[in-house]
């Protein structure tokens, strides 16, 4: 398998609320293919040919509560950063140059507004708030951007990953056996004890396997959603639908598609293995449309001509260090993270050192921010 995917047990995901929150979903139209070009090892996608370093962020740690184990979101708003530490069961809150100033983890609990498991989060743009969906009990917690808890909305179903736009919370659910598969939910958050509307299902699903990254991510207005085992990236906004992407990776793509019902993993992975059959971690600027898939290669869409290409070969030219997966992020207009590996930074600062360069010419205070024994740096890129 592609050394991104891992596996695990959909048993340990499936809850009985997710029936409760998919009821029937009317599919959209199918529209035009986009077909994706992907290039093999020795063509190569320079950073500077579609990026520009923008700022570099130590998040510090002065204090254990402070520490990240893991970023699976960053979400920037009011000159706040605040970190979805889903593996430390928190979230982080830092202000805009990485001081760090606050965290739940003093809330994890079974008491009055505790939680025991966090599961996502998302900002309230217009209303200036922080959402975060809470496993055990399924709820909704609102902070205000002090992370100060305001409100806790009980809820009757488990969302895997969630967001909000404008006036409405998606969520991503997993369907309980006999039916198997996914539904992507909208809800208002003006009503947010009603029963949501099911915007999407879908049922072609492979039992124990799945892709590191989000599929259901923020966008500039609104947001976006792709399925596992499905290679559409759908634009939402308002409770509804918006546009398609439908892309075709050609024999790069599923065997068949949609999947045979009842398929067995270890088929799955015979036939499949090395192919893109999930598509993650969406992030966008005005014209151009990025995102990963459950192999490593990083993807960029032109939106206006709906263009696409794929890259195993991807070259951070101007801090001549290896970065890996997209981030999912909100706030930023126009601009993507990526994760950056540690190991990478410190071989490039030993290489540097040996050879007497001077390792990072476009931002020169990498050296003097990166500490190996504190938060992962974080890099902010503008796409051009």
């Amino acid at each position: 398998m592609a050394r991104d995917t891992y596996i695990f047990f959909l048993s340990s995901l499936l809850f009985l609320g997710a029936a409760y929150a998919c009821n029937h979903s009317q599919q959209p139209e199918e529209a035009p293919p986009i077909p994706v070009e992907i290039y093999d090892f020795g063509t190569t996608l320079d950073f500077s040919s579609f990026l520009k370093a923008h700022k570099i962020i130590s998040l510090s740690a002065p204090k254990q509560e402070a520490f990240i184990k893991d970023i699976e979101r960053l979400l920037f708003a009011d000159n706040r950063i605040f970190v979805m530490d889903r593996s430390g069961n928190k979230i982080v809150m830092f202000d805009g140059e990485g001081n760090f100033l606050k965290s739940t983890a003093k809330m994890i609990g079974r008491g009055h507004n505790e939680y025991l498991r966090v599961i996502d989060a998302s900002i309230d743009e217009k209303n200036k708030k922080l959402y975060v969906h809470c496993d055990a009990p399924y709820q909704m917690m609102i902070f205000d951007l002090d992370l100060n808890l305001e409100k806790i909305i009980p809820m009757n179903y488990y969302m895997t990953e969630m967001t909000v736009d404008e006036e409405f919370i998606y969520g991503l659910c997993h369907q309980t056996p006999p039916v198997q598969g996914f539904c992507l939910v909208a809800l208002e958050k003006s009503h947010p004890d009603m029963v949501p509307d099911t915007l999407l299902s879908f049922h072609n699903v492979v039992p124990g396997r799945m892709t590191f990254g989000k599929s259901l991510t923020t966008a500039q207005k609104g947001a976006y959603v792709s399925f596992p085992f499905d290679t559409h990236i759908y634009k939402l906004r308002q409770g509804k639908i918006t546009e398609t992407y439908n892309m075709d990776f050609g024999e790069h793509g599923l065997i068949t598609h949609p999947l045979p019902e009842n398929i067995t993993p270890e088929l799955f992975d015979r036939y499949n293995n090395g192919l893109h059959w999930s598509i993650v971690s969406m992030s966008e600027s005005d014209s151009l449309l990025l995102f990963n898939t459950n192999s490593f290669e990083l993807f960029v869409t032109d939106k206006a001509t709906r263009q696409c290409k794929g890259y195993k070969e991807y070259y951070n030219d101007l801090l001549r260090f290896h970065c890996g997966r997209i981030i999912p992020t909100q706030g930023l207009q126009n601009g993507v993270v990526f994760h950056s590996q540690v190991h990478n930074i410190e071989e490039t600062l030993k290489i540097a050192k040996e050879k007497g360069n001077i390792p990072f010419p476009n931002m020169p205070e990498i050296p003097r921010k990166y500490n190996p024994d504190s938060n992962p740096l974080i890099v902010v890129w503008d796409i051009k």
